[in-house]
């Protein structure tokens, strides 16, 4: 089984494990050349949970689905108030806007789209696996898939764009809270998060302020592409997180 386990974040409905692997794993390779260091390529698995997410048009009611994303619509309104979801389309565009509303529709209609994608990392991670690499979203799943099973132990979880520390995500996380501090995920021993400087996605950067001290909290600069994560992979931070982990 993999040592290093990667987790996407959302919008790679598209895309598959391999595709995926074939895309970050020389972004991974280049992280560790910073510090002399490489991974065998069969030590990397991707867990690929955006299938989940693809529409399925021949078993579709058309009429009921335009309905349910109305309905996702108002419910982000609801919950950012209609300046924020005005301000999310403006920032990532009516593409990005119009997936955000599909994903959040997918998930209203499917309760059971979370469990599902847990189980796929859960799924993964077998005694040998080390450190689990999540971007974005994927960082939501694979905290929650520790913290729901404190019996898995794990060497070192790296979030990278995460947007945990954010109210809406923060307030419905599942797992045992210690005063006013987010749930830790589960037998994870080592927590290290990083942020890109101008990462909107991921909100709040530090999230030792939200999960306690033990989180180590890196700052990075991916440039343009500041959610992207290519960039965030291929850093020199993110590479010495990885190396470390592998070593312990």
């Amino acid at each position: 089984m993999a040592k290093l386990v990667l987790i996407h974040g959302a919008f790679n409905e598209l895309w598959g494990p391999h595709e995926l692997k074939a895309r970050w794993l020389p972004c991974v390779q280049d992280g560790l050349w910073h510090h002399g260091r490489a991974i065998d390529p069969d030590d990397v698995a991707v867990c690929f949970y955006g299938d989940l997410y693809r529409l399925d048009p021949e078993s579709m009611d058309i009429d009921e689905w335009t309905e349910s994303r109305a309905g996702a619509a108002d419910m982000m309104a609801q919950m950012g108030g209609e300046k924020a979801v005005e301000f999310l389309s403006q920032a990532a565009g009516t593409a990005a806007y119009d997936r955000t509303i599909d994903m959040v529709t997918i998930m209203t209609n499917d309760p059971d789209i979370r469990m599902k994608s847990r189980q796929r990392l859960l799924d993964l991670l077998a005694p040998d696996t080390e450190v689990i690499v999540a971007h974005s979203m994927g960082t939501i799943i694979s905290h929650q898939a520790l913290a729901t099973n404190p019996e898995i132990e794990l060497g070192t979880l790296i979030t990278i764009g995460s947007p945990l520390g954010t109210d809406t995500i923060f307030g419905s996380l599942e797992g045992e809270r210690t005063g006013e501090l987010g749930p830790w995920p589960g037998g994870a021993h080592h927590w290290v998060n990083i942020a890109a400087h101008g990462d909107r996605a991921a909100g709040v950067h530090r999230l030792a302020d939200k999960f306690g001290d033990r989180v180590e909290d890196h700052l990075i600069d991916n440039g343009h592409r500041a959610h992207d994560p290519e960039p965030y992979l291929n850093s020199a931070t993110t590479g010495a997180a990885i190396a470390r982990a592998l070593d312990e």
